[in-house]
């Protein structure tokens, strides 16, 4: 599940070697993290806020962009009033955000609803949910291939040739 969640939240930054040329260079640039929260809680902990917190602050070392922040604020089916959980779990994440400094207009929240295929367990049994995830990726006028070999940017990855 944290593979596919994370999936959601990155942005790969591609160019193109000249149009003659088959070769492609490509990095992944973001910040990302999931969490779990306790059922029936509409909040991160501070713990997880520590952690948004340090993404932002590498997130403003990349040079001449915007920060889009994408959210999953999810509730798993068998927690109470599911749709309430999502919508205020989103809002408390937008808040903190924005408390941040990321604009309004760059933060996007998705709202899911975890099923049990969606979820693991822990070697005692227990479910384990993660019912928000946030990623921060560079928004770029064009294309933010430039950010790929700027000395200042840490890529995740790397595609070479």
């Amino acid at each position: 599940m944290k593979t596919k969640l994370l999936a959601l939240l990155v942005l790969t930054a591609t160019t193109v070697t000249p149009w003659f040329s088959t070769a492609a260079r490509a990095c992944t640039i973001g910040e990302g993290m999931e969490t779990h929260v306790p059922f029936g809680a509409t909040d991160i902990s501070n713990a997880d806020r520590l952690v948004i917190a340090n993404m932002y602050i590498e997130a403003k070392k990349w040079p001449d962009v915007q920060i889009r922040a994408e959210v999953i604020a999810g509730a798993y089916k068998g927690e109470h009033n599911v749709d309430r959980l999502k919508e205020v779990r989103g809002e408390n994440v937008k808040a903190y955000l924005l408390m941040l400094g990321i604009k309004n207009e760059n933060i996007l929240i998705d709202k899911k609803t975890f099923t049990d295929a969606m979820t693991g367990r822990a070697p005692d049994g227990s479910l384990t949910v993660e019912q928000v995830a946030v990623g921060l990726t560079p928004l770029c006028e064009g294309s933010c291939a430039r950010l790929c070999n700027d000395p200042r940017v840490t890529p995740h990855s790397k595609l070479i040739q």
